[in-house]
């Protein structure tokens, strides 16, 4: 999220998950690919959904209240109380917006093996043109691998006012906040920028990636890190098409009902695919194939181990096959896209 929910999803049920590790590893290890389930577990979410609460479900009520009445006095709007399952733990957030200008998340976290035993802490966040500044309370969030354009920053505090009054300071020099439109999508889309970063192949074969898997038991094996830089490809691919989509919803000129006939048939082609990606498209494009283009597929995925350029490893494939499809449009940002109908 723009204010490193990571710092909650990723190191915190880190730091969890590592203080419950004798418990955790005991019980896991007796379970069918127990070190990739606690892998996954243990790395960013790939979905973030938040369920709606009430705040009767908070442990530290008295904090809770405290620092909500503070954000009162200087005019924020709540957004709801939240909760996210990560399967080691939940994670409960309440969500507020300061006249658009930043969002503040207080965060209550446990652990599924102690549920009474709760970390709390907050966050305050704004928007730069292209990434976010997070103030967090969590003096472990900056140990942590993220982009360089979610920048991230700990300070001592009593109250989240006091990251709210200090959040201006830590702008980067020469950028300025801009205006929150959504604070809750805003809050989603940036933990979605930080999740495929994470899982990209380079994070995963990070040393601190890395020493954070064996920290908690995992033998971390050439198998173990494939596996998983399989997984965040696909993560990659699926971020963005979903990008995509919420893109051309938001800006097309196609209707409502034009919209709800035509979605669930769109096909999504974009850099980030890899050969495999390619074919399910060509399927969903053309639903049964032909013997002879079977074979094609097959020589496709034999010798295209390596894509330069997917799209046009797609339209190569797709006039091989002499499949027509209907090209809709197409997006440059954040990564480049066509989009395609069946015809």
């Amino acid at each position: 999220m723009f204010l490193q929910i990571l710092g909650i999803v990723f190191l915190l049920i880190i730091l969890v998950v590592a203080y419950y590790a004798w418990k955790l590893y005991r019980f896991i290890k007796k379970q069918k690919d127990s070190d990739i389930y606690l892998a996954t577990s243990v790395l960013p979410m790939m979905d973030l959904e938040l369920e709606s609460i009430n705040s009767d479900q908070w442990k530290e009520v008295e904090q809770l209240n405290y620092n909500e009445s503070e954000l009162k006095k200087v005019g924020a709007s709540h957004l709801g109380y939240f909760a996210a399952y990560t399967g080691m733990g939940v994670i409960r957030i309440s969500l507020w917006d300061f006249k658009n200008q930043a969002v503040g998340a207080i965060y209550e976290a446990c652990a599924d093996l102690d549920p009474e035993n709760v970390t709390f802490m907050y966050e305050v966040g704004c928007k730069l043109k292209e990434g976010s500044v997070c103030l967090t309370s969590n003096p472990h969030a900056s140990f942590s691998n993220r982009p360089e354009n979610h920048k991230i920053a700990f300070k001592e505090s009593n109250c989240i006012i006091e990251l709210l009054k200090s959040i201006n300071a830590e702008c980067p020099e020469g950028l300025k906040y801009q205006k929150i439109q959504d604070p809750k999508e805003f809050f989603m889309e940036c933990y979605e920028d930080m999740s495929e970063w994470c899982w990209q192949e380079a994070q995963i074969r990070n040393n601190k990636t890395q020493q954070t898997l064996s920290s908690i038991g995992i033998e971390v094996t050439d198998e173990l890190i494939d596996e998983l830089i399989e997984m965040g490809e696909n993560h990659c691919v699926d971020v963005n098409i979903n990008r995509a989509r919420k893109k051309l919803a938001n800006h097309s000129k196609i209707s409502v009902s034009q919209w709800e006939k035509i979605r669930d048939d769109l096909v999504f082609i974009n850099n980030t695919m890899k050969t495999h990606h390619i074919v399910s498209a060509i399927y969903d494009l053309a639903g049964d194939l032909t013997e002879q283009q079977e074979q094609v597929i097959e020589g496709f995925e034999q010798n295209s181990k390596e894509l330069v350029d997917p799209i046009e490893a797609f339209h190569l494939l797709l006039q091989t096959l002499n499949i027509q499809a209907k090209r809709v449009t197409s997006i440059d940002t954040p990564v480049k896209t066509e989009i395609f109908l069946p015809v």
